[in-house]
């Protein structure tokens, strides 16, 4: 039995479409629905239902399901675990907040171009909601994100947690003083985008102060929130790791605040999948980096 045929059907039943296994296994529809025909005379059962903008499985389909499942990760996991990792090759697309691509994102990029030279890397930044839904919408195949997502057959593996310091420009003279939320809540507060969880945190961190006036700006860019507070534009609560360069020039300063913010945690998400290791790599690996990571810099502001 053809294990590309296996991969080919499993996909589909995924996907729910022909298009977009073809998409997926960089093939052509035709060749798609070919394989399919050739896996149905096979085994003498008709797998799918064509309709007009999807394809459905039948009883047959759904009982073959698992059957094609177990034995294309069985493959899969005989190439990983006997085979070089130099085989492994395609095509994986991750999605990183700005909080990881300020700080340890680069050393993810160049452990993965060592351990798994063949392979193809395709990144895109955004919030974690939005990685969120382009993952679940198959238009990635790893989020670094702040999690966990929990949906049927998705994996979350938790990377590590920072500490999320207040900070201000020194020329708003907040600098070695002893500060708590009121002294916070008289400056504008630059946020993290609307429907993240570090905003959500802050609307409740500054619950009564908002009901009094309190100006919140929210940006979905970290380099943004930075940039605002650099300039004095009001105070933030930035993971010390994303701004390390900016502390070491004295362009922003910690402040001593009486009430912590919560930390934040991120993890590894990916879609589990029989037919494409890719992911599960990368996301174990993600773990070592972040871990890594940890390891050289203060234990208070990372872990």
């Amino acid at each position: 039995m053809n294990l590309t045929f296996l991969e080919t059907f499993v996909w589909a039943a995924r996907l729910k479409s022909f298009t977009l296994t073809a998409e997926r296994m960089n093939a052509t529809q035709a060749a798609v629905s070919a394989r399919i025909a050739a896996l149905e005379r096979e085994l003498g059962v008709k797998l799918f239902y064509r309709e007009p903008r999807e394809v459905r499985l039948t009883p047959d389909g759904v009982s073959a399901l698992e059957r094609a499942e177990g034995l294309v990760r069985a493959a899969q996991e005989l190439v990983r675990d006997i085979g070089a990792q130099e085989r492994l090759r395609g095509t994986v697309r991750i999605g990183a907040i700005d909080t990881i691509s300020h700080s340890w994102l680069i050393d993810l990029i160049k452990r993965s171009k060592t351990l798994y030279p063949h392979i193809n890397i395709e990144l895109t930044a955004d919030t974690s909601l939005r990685l969120t839904d382009m993952l679940l919408g198959n238009e990635l195949d790893v989020a670094l994100i702040m999690g966990p997502v929990l949906q049927p057959d998705v994996i979350n593996i938790d990377l590590c947690t920072y500490a999320c310091n207040w900070t201000a420009s020194p020329d708003l003279g907040l600098h070695g003083r002893q500060l708590d939320v009121d002294d916070l809540a008289s400056f504008p507060i630059i946020s993290f985008p609307k429907g993240s969880q570090p905003h959500e945190a802050l609307r409740r961190y500054f619950h009564r102060h908002l009901e009094a006036g309190t100006v919140l700006y929210a940006t979905n860019s970290l380099a943004t929130i930075i940039r605002m507070t650099i300039d004095g534009i009001g105070v933030a609560a930035i993971p010390p790791p994303a701004m390390s360069r900016e502390l070491r020039r004295g362009e922003l300063v910690p402040l001593n605040v009486r009430q912590p913010f919560p930390p934040m945690s991120f993890q590894a998400v990916y879609v589990d999948s029989p037919t494409f290791l890719l992911p599960a790599a990368v996301a174990n690996l993600a773990r070592e980096v972040a871990r890594e990571f940890c390891s050289r810099i203060d234990p208070s502001q990372a872990w």
